[in-house]
């Protein structure tokens, strides 16, 4: 008797539904393949042989009953089938196992073509992700923080979180991975927002940084957060932003922010700096009412002793060395950063640098928001 893999996999498929005991052993499906026939060694063979070759192809799978020990033989599948088909369990068939047993011809969507060639995404970067959401999320809390952060209910198991909480997460993002076109858009989608710290608790930047080294080694890089194809790098440092942009944006004190948002969106970002000095100074001016501009009005409003705005208590040492610290890194700002640009061509910059001058303006900004007003004199 010889076997194919159409045929078991048929077997298999109508036992799923009709007689699920048969497949609690290999030993019990191959009964019932035979009809409890007593049937020669190479039969079964022929049996294991189909088996492992359905399992190699992806169409089948099983849990292997025997654990490997330090005195524990495992019997090898084609010499010693009886014994093999006796140590495989649960049996069933995977989705395109369960296709190909019906004669389904699944026509998968292109993938878009400017941002996916259809390559893997290493099972590796899948599980570190997987790992660092399941150790930052309770088990209650993983299936809302998928919703949320874009993944469709279809694509959650209807049970819930029943096993460890990052293999959950893990067959989340593998089923993604095969899913077609669409299902992968979603995974992509979600790993770029991830990365770029878009979602309700951003990776270490650790993780954030060996993920995308990995990726970017694969070929996979964030743009406009969300996962591209583009040329595989092994420039392990600055692979990513700390944030993508969305997030960076959001994190800026609000009055950067609303300055600077029109002109980062329209590529300005030279202009979206000049703008957020020039916001810090003109709130100094409306804080003080003196009638000063540029490094003279810091360099007024912050004097030691007498300035008007107060950063710290004036009565210890600690507090007059920030007050005189910050003066000068509010009157280096506006004369090193934003003067130049207010009498010159602007120079153009990068994302990176541009975003680190707006945050320098985002902590001027925060500490104008707890200056007080310098004390009167008694």
């Amino acid at each position: 008797m010889r076997w194919d893999d159409i045929r078991l996999l048929a077997l298999i498929d109508s036992l799923e539904e009709s007689e699920p005991a048969y497949l609690n052993s290999g030993w019990a499906l191959f009964q019932r393949a035979t009809h409890d026939k007593v049937l020669p060694e190479e039969v079964q063979r022929s049996f294991a042989r189909e088996l492992l070759l359905g399992a190699k192809a992806g169409f089948v799978e099983w849990i292997d009953n025997q654990v490997a020990g330090n005195n524990v033989r495992r019997p090898i599948p084609l010499l010693e089938a009886h014994w093999w088909l006796q140590e495989i369990r649960e049996i069933r068939l995977t989705i395109a196992g369960r296709d190909r047993a019906r004669g389904r011809v699944v026509a998968r969507q292109l993938p878009d073509p400017d941002e996916d060639d259809d390559r893997p995404i290493s099972g590796m970067v899948l599980e570190e992700i997987a790992r660092a959401i399941g150790d930052t999320y309770t088990g209650t809390q993983l299936p809302r923080f998928l919703r949320d952060s874009g993944i469709p209910d279809s694509s959650l198991p209807a049970d819930g979180v029943s096993g460890s909480k990052w293999e959950y997460v893990f067959a989340v993002l593998e089923e993604l991975h095969e899913g077609g076109s669409a299902t992968r858009r979603t995974l992509r989608e979600f790993i770029g927002g991830w990365l770029s710290g878009l979602y309700h608790t951003p990776p270490d930047k650790e993780v954030q940084r060996r993920v995308a080294a990995v990726l970017a080694r694969q070929g996979w890089h964030v743009r406009d957060d969300r996962l591209v194809i583009g040329p595989r790098s092994n420039d392990v440092a600055g692979v990513l932003t700390p944030l993508g942009r969305a997030a960076q944006l959001a994190a800026l004190h609000p009055e950067v922010r609303q300055v600077a948002t029109r002109y980062l969106e329209s590529g300005h970002v030279e202009v979206a700096i000049f703008e957020a000095f020039t916001a810090i100074n003109n709130r100094v001016k409306t804080m003080t009412g003196l009638d000063l501009d540029g490094s003279q009005l810091m360099g007024r409003a912050f004097a030691d002793g007498d300035g008007p705005l107060v950063l710290a208590d004036p009565s210890t040492e600690t507090g007059r060395n920030i007050q005189s610290g910050f003066r000068f890194l509010f009157m280096g700002a506006v004369q090193g950063i934003r003067n130049p640009d207010a009498h010159e061509q602007f120079k153009e910059l990068k994302d990176g640098e541009a975003f680190e001058m707006l945050a320098f303006a985002s902590l001027l900004m925060r500490r104008l928001d707890e200056a007080g007003a310098a004390p009167s004199a008694p």
